[in-house]
């Protein structure tokens, strides 16, 4: 039983910190530190893309098993904070604040 608690632990902290990982990915300084070598700049988009995919389809499955309402909204915060993570990364919306490479009239690398 101690490792099926460890499993939901863990299930439940990469749905939690997925999310505030990416978003601190995200920020400027990270951004235009990587955008000089463009093979860590596809990493760090890559790892955010995982960790987010990760966060949401765990988030998914955790909230379909029935948990309780303040673990649900756990969830469902980290969930949010993933969806967030993306925008921020692609440039979803209304504005494109970042000269994001491989968009059409932005700068290339």
């Amino acid at each position: 039983m101690e490792s099926l608690a460890a499993i939901v632990a863990l299930i439940l902290a990469v749905v939690m910190f997925s999310g505030p990982i990416g978003i601190l990915l995200t920020i400027n300084p990270i951004w235009k530190a990587t955008l000089k070598f463009p093979a860590l700049w596809y990493a760090r988009r890559v790892l955010i893309t995982f960790l987010a995919v990760v966060g949401i389809i765990f988030g998914f499955q955790v909230l379909f098993s029935g948990v309780p309402f303040m673990a649900s909204l756990m969830v469902m915060s980290g969930m949010a904070f993933n969806m967030i993570a993306i925008k921020f990364e692609y440039q979803i919306g209304k504005f494109n604040k970042r000269s994001t490479p491989g968009t059409p009239g932005a700068s290339e690398l």
